[in-house]
């Protein structure tokens, strides 16, 4: 069997020392070692307390009065300035610094830069990731001056290259290409954790406006947590300023330096049209003292494909308030808008895409004037101003270049105002319409797109407009659109009436439908149908009627710019009117109502042509006309009633001929009739026309033979046959006279009359029936200025009458030659335009025919 191990013996056990016993080989130690105090250099204990004490002598005594010092050499030596700085604490155990009042100034002593407290704590904890760490920095009361001299010249532009220009040579010769003091050719790393910006403000002035435009920026406040270079490393921040006027603006996100990448809201609030509008008031001379905007955005910056960045901004809303605007000097607004809000807004870049959904203007109120010299004003970019400056036009987008894409969804203008005054009239015109509404839908940019649009508009003085249709922007302009007008008062076109005609539209309603359509290639056409209801026009400053209907219809009108020339298919007019006077100076009524128009300056610009106007038909129904001569020595009226026809082919063309058929009542039994052709703006060309009057009452034209003959007509009829046919210039007409019944009455002394004997003369021409008949033949040139055809039919009745009682013995052979009927034939052959009737008449012969 195995042997077992030997058994160790078991040690003896320690006795246990006591207290005592340990303390008192303490002291027996103690007496045999060498003594050694507590503050020996030998000792690491003094040294760290060494070490302590320096460290904080150094951190809270030395460091402030050495950076300090180096804050005033540094800025003195590098921006020629003399900084102040006030205090400077530092907390070596906290790795903090603050600096307190420091102040730079401008070299004539004005304020430039400055801040009342600069806190600046380090955070060790960066080194952990090999990144530069501060843990917190406060800026209190910065305070800064910014002023600019030119288009890139400002008071900092300055002094950065004063610094610029000082670093210059004390940082030795510059590096070979590619060489950097940063090896890794990337952004320093650098991680801070907080930093704070308070009560900050800023002084601006712009001195390159005619006026030197000066505002305060401030108070400003700013938080930036975990700002970083590292990658890939964001954080939040808060950004808010408050500008003139207490607007404001503020911006909350998030960013990172590596990438430059960030994302968040923005907001802005307050008065910012009139800051604006005071900035831009050299350009722009009207004055904006109320106007408050609210906008609201989200953006995202984020890096794009390869090296670039994409912009998009969503969710955009601009809402501009209680705008008003004036101009220089003026009290009153001339532009008032109390809302106007967009909605749904959106941006791309670089896709360069940018829309909204809705864009409503609410109680828009504008005045608009035309000046004297026909401008329009007050707004210096309206249309009829002087144009932009061509040097300072925008060149267009280089070949390659991808154009914007605009989209908006919706243009609302609801219950808005316009008032027009035009002063290039004599008398200025007023024109308001309101309430406006108008809705465009479908707006873009896109070359050829069309969007729908309707307008509705009335007038303060009674009617109503509307339109529908779709209008095109680009490429180049296009409408297309219906018309309809109602009730719109014919007055309103009273200045403009004025500036041709001393007369005042009393009365009058336009209804007009239509379709609109322009093109750039083809111009304006517009074609429809249209009625003047009730006109009633008047002698300036008196009621009585001039012109007059109870209703004009034009059944179908088209005009064509591109051809100049307006068509319209049949005019009919019901119930017309007119009233003639002539004067004693032997003028009408419609001479002296003429306003002469001054005669245009050698540098005005031509005249357009106006259109040709061609009238298929103008149909006459139930008019009336009253004519007064004064100029005879016994006033003389009468009045037309019934008057009915038509003129037919009427056009303002020299080529064309125009057919006349009327007929109506003269008096209370008396008859006219009118027909022939001519041509109604060169009656010299071609005219053929037939004036017929019967069963007139030769009483009524008394106060003519009295001017003639000095002596009344108490009883009597008349027919009147005129023929006149005009070709080329040259007039021939015959003027046949059937008097029945006549009676001669009393004499009445005239200057001017011819003495004759008419009662022989009557009882010589009178035949068996008691009528007289007589041809009266006229000629003459219608060209010469000084042809009258009155003063030719007066020549040829003298010489009728002074032939007949000169020659009495004639005439009975004529009487007695076996005819039941007698009449005689007036050959005459009037001088062209006679001066003197009287004097350059000629003899006539008389020959009796059967």
């Amino acid at each position: 069997m195995p042997t077992l191990p030997p058994v160790p013996p078991t040690p003896s056990p320690v006795p246990q020392q006591g207290l005592w016993h340990r303390l008192g080989a303490a002291l027996r130690r103690r007496r045999l070692a060498e003594p050694r105090l507590w503050w020996d250099f030998r000792r690491k204990r003094f040294w760290a307390l060494a070490i302590l004490l320096t460290y904080t002598a150094a951190g809270f005594l030395v460091a402030p009065l050495l950076i300090r010092r180096q804050v005033v050499d540094l800025g003195q030596a590098t921006f020629q300035r003399p900084p102040t700085l006030d205090g400077v604490s530092v907390n070596p155990y906290a790795l903090s610094v603050e600096l307190r009042g420091f102040r730079l100034t401008e070299a004539d002593g004005g304020p430039l830069l400055g801040f009342d407290r600069l806190y600046v704590r380090l955070a060790p904890a960066g080194l952990l990731r090999w990144a530069w760490g501060i843990a917190d920095i406060q800026v209190q009361g910065l305070r800064a001056t910014l002023v600019r001299y030119g288009e890139t010249d400002t008071n900092i532009g300055r002094l950065i290259q004063a610094a610029a220009r000082d670093d210059g040579p004390a940082n030795g010769p510059a590096k070979a290409d590619g060489q950097s003091g940063d090896q890794s050719g990337g952004l320093p790393r650098l991680l801070i954790r907080h930093v704070t910006i308070v009560d900050a403000a800023a002084d601006l002035t712009d001195q390159v406006p005619g006026t030197p435009f000066k505002t305060k920026v401030g108070p400003v406040s700013m938080e930036f947590n975990d700002l970083s270079t590292l990658p890939e490393r964001q954080g939040r921040q808060h950004v808010q300023v408050g500008l003139e006027g207490g607007a404001t603006l503020e911006w909350t996100g998030t960013s990172s330096l590596n990438p430059i990448v960030s994302a968040g809201h923005v907001a802005a609030r307050g008065p910012y049209i009139p800051l604006l509008a005071r900035y831009f008031g050299d350009a722009l001379p009207v004055k904006v003292p109320t106007g408050t905007v609210a906008a609201d955005l989200d953006y995202q910056l984020s890096r794009g494909k390869g090296a670039g960045y994409a912009l998009a901004i969503d969710h955009l809303s601009l809402a501009v308030r209680g705008l008003t605007v004036h101009e220089a000097g003026v009290k009153t607004p001339f532009l008032t808008l109390p809302e106007l809000h967009l909605a749904g807004g959106r941006l791309t870049w670089p896709a360069k895409t940018v829309g909204a959904d809705t864009l409503t203007v609410d109680g828009l109120s504008l005045d608009v004037r035309r000046g004297e010299d026909g401008r329009l004003g007050p707004m210096p970019w309206s249309p009829g101003n002087a144009g932009p400056d061509p040097d300072t036009q925008q060149a267009p987008p280089a070949a390659g270049t991808a154009p914007w894409s605009a989209v908006l969804g919706k243009v609302l203008l609801r219950k808005a105002k316009i008032q027009v005054e035009d002063r290039a009239t004599r008398e200025p015109a007023r024109l308001e319409l309101t309430p406006i509404d108008l809705t465009v839908e479908g707006v873009s940019s896109q070359a050829g797109a069309s969007f729908p649009f309707t307008l509705a508009a009335a007038l303060s003085a009674g009617g109503q407009i509307k339109a529908a249709g779709k209008v095109t922007a680009l490429p180049t302009l296009g409408l297309e659109a219906k018309l309809a007008a109602s009730d719109l008062p014919v007055a309103a076109a009273q200045p403009y009436v004025h500036d041709w005609a001393r007369v005042d539209i009393r009365d009058g309603r336009l209804a007009a439908d239509g379709d609109l359509t322009y093109s750039a290639a083809d111009g304006l056409a517009l074609a429809g149908k249209g009625d003047v209801l009730a006109l009633a026009v008047a002698e300036q400053g008196g009621d009585t009627p001039l012109v007059s209907w109870d209703s004009l219809g034009v059944d179908h009108y088209e005009y064509r710019q591109s051809a100049n020339d307006l068509r319209i298919s049949q005019i009919t007019v019901a119930a017309p009117y007119v009233r003639l006077q002539v004067a004693a100076n032997q003028t009408t009524n419609f001479n002296h109502l003429m306003v002469v128009r001054a005669a245009p300056t050698a540098l005005a610009s031509a005249p357009a042509s106006p259109p040709v106007v061609s009238v298929g038909r103008v149909v006459v129904t139930g008019g009336k006309a009253d004519y007064g001569d004064a100029s005879l020595p016994l006033p003389f009226s009468a009045h037309i009633t019934n008057l009915q026809g038509e003129v037919a082919a009427l056009t303002t063309a020299a080529t064309s001929s125009s057919r006349l058929a009327l007929r109506g009542q003269v008096g209370d039994f008396g008859q006219v009739t009118v027909q022939g052709r001519l041509v109604p703006f060169d009656p010299g060309r071609n005219t053929h026309v037939n004036l017929l009057f019967r069963n007139v009452e030769f009483p009524e034209l008394s106060p003519y033979t009295v001017k003639f003959a000095g002596r009344r007509i108490a009883q009597g009829r008349l027919d009147v046959d005129l023929h006149y046919e005009v070709d080329g210039g040259r007039l021939n007409g015959t003027n046949r006279v059937v008097i029945r019944d006549i009676k001669l009455g009393d004499r009445v002394d005239v200057p001017g009359a011819l003495d004759l004997p008419l009662d022989l003369a009557i009882a010589l021409l009178k035949d068996d029936e008691g009528k007289i008949n007589v041809d009266l033949p006229v000629s003459g040139n219608i060209n010469d200025p000084r042809f009258d055809i009155g003063s030719v039919i007066r020549a040829a009745a003298a010489d009728l009458l002074t032939n007949l009682v000169t020659a009495p013995f004639r005439a009975l052979a004529a009487l007695f030659d076996g005819g039941t009927r007698t009449s005689w034939t007036i050959s005459t052959s009037p001088p062209v335009a006679p001066t003197s009737p009287r004097r350059n008449r000629r003899r006539s012969c008389i020959w009796p025919r059967r």
